[in-house]
């Protein structure tokens, strides 16, 4: 049996320049010093909250959904 997990990740934007089209864009990032994932969005959002020195280089971020299946056992006699 499988269910879905969803975990959150927080990710910063940051504008960069492309040399060979000349233009820039926003792309999104890993942010040093982030957890891998939380387990609620709320989480997320304290967390960015509450540590301005590590997103000093991420002023904008957003935090996205990770769905994650996860195999689980289940006694075959168990109640659904």
């Amino acid at each position: 049996m499988y269910r879905l997990v969803t975990k959150y990740q927080l990710l910063g934007l940051r504008k960069e320049h492309d040399a060979a089209h000349q233009h820039n864009h926003m792309m999104l990032r890993p942010i040093a010093g982030v957890p891998e994932a939380f387990e609620t969005e709320q989480a997320a959002f304290d967390w960015a909250l509450s540590n301005h020195e590590d997103l000093r280089h991420h002023p904008e971020f957003v935090v996205l959904p990770v769905h994650h299946m996860v195999m689980t056992w289940q006694p075959e006699d168990a109640p659904l």
